[in-house]
């Protein structure tokens, strides 16, 4: 199953993580994990996340590596775990805190 993320949803209106229960924040850690992986990585096609898989099937826990890349066109992040094929999304991470990308200003 993929899990589709706006990561604005976990971020109040300013932008910031508000308190949230203990579940919430190590799904939210992970998918900030992933967000810098991939950002950090913005001009290559592939990349591993500096997480692993945290999906459980069969009552056992995956820690299989992940895959991220983001989509040239939408921006939109996309991740699947090799060992498993747990997958999703994360879309409007542009301008997060964890957005890695080195952006030049002129």
């Amino acid at each position: 199953m993929a899990l589709i993320t706006n990561i604005q949803h976990f971020l109040n209106e300013n932008g910031e993580v508000p308190e949230l229960n203990s579940e919430t924040m190590e799904l939210l850690k992970f998918l900030i994990e992933i967000i810098e992986s991939a950002s950090i990585a913005y001009e290559r096609p592939i990349s591993l996340a500096s997480v692993n898989c945290r999906a459980v099937t069969y009552g056992e826990k995956c820690d299989g590596e992940i895959e991220v890349w983001i989509d040239p066109d939408s921006h939109i992040i996309g991740w699947e775990c090799l060992e498993c094929e747990e997958e999703g999304t994360i879309s409007n991470w542009e301008k997060t805190q964890w957005d890695k990308r080195d952006l030049v200003q002129h």
